[in-house]
């Protein structure tokens, strides 16, 4: 699949008390399969997770982000749960749990916007207040 779409991710994160947004602007992939939405794209050395494409799986039951490449994980959000994973980072394999708040969603054929909230808590040594909002534009 050719890249069919803009996304615009920005990432507001709170760590005690200090708050800072991380942004990507990036050429990617959007699809509706089975009633779920697939938004993929290719990291870059900005994000630091070179050589990896990220897959956002969006459905009725949740998100999912998923990584292959250098740096592989998988993290599932569902409203009102908690969920462990591992993370590849460039520094090493973190541990971390994520509980997510709330997950809003509406996507279409021309693409959409996914808003979540979630709680990162990495080793259980840093809690990291995340306001994710991913949009997608169909642009081919």
């Amino acid at each position: 699949m050719k890249d069919n779409a803009f996304i615009t991710i920005r990432t507001a994160q709170e760590i005690d008390g200090e708050e800072e947004t991380i942004a990507l602007d990036t050429r990617g992939r959007y699809a509706i399969r089975n009633n779920k939405i697939y938004i993929i794209y290719d990291e870059s050395a900005m994000t630091g997770f070179e050589d990896t494409t990220t897959t956002i799986k969006v459905s009725d039951a949740g998100v999912s982000v998923s990584r292959k490449g250098r740096f592989s994980s998988k993290m599932d959000y569902k409203s009102g749960e908690k969920s462990l994973c591992l993370v590849n980072t460039p520094y090493g394999q973190i541990g971390a749990a994520v509980t997510t708040e709330n997950i809003d969603y509406k996507f279409g054929k021309d693409g959409g916007t996914l808003k979540m909230n979630y709680l990162l808590d990495a080793d259980n040594q840093n809690f990291i207040k995340n306001n994710m909002t991913v949009n997608v534009e169909i642009r081919d």
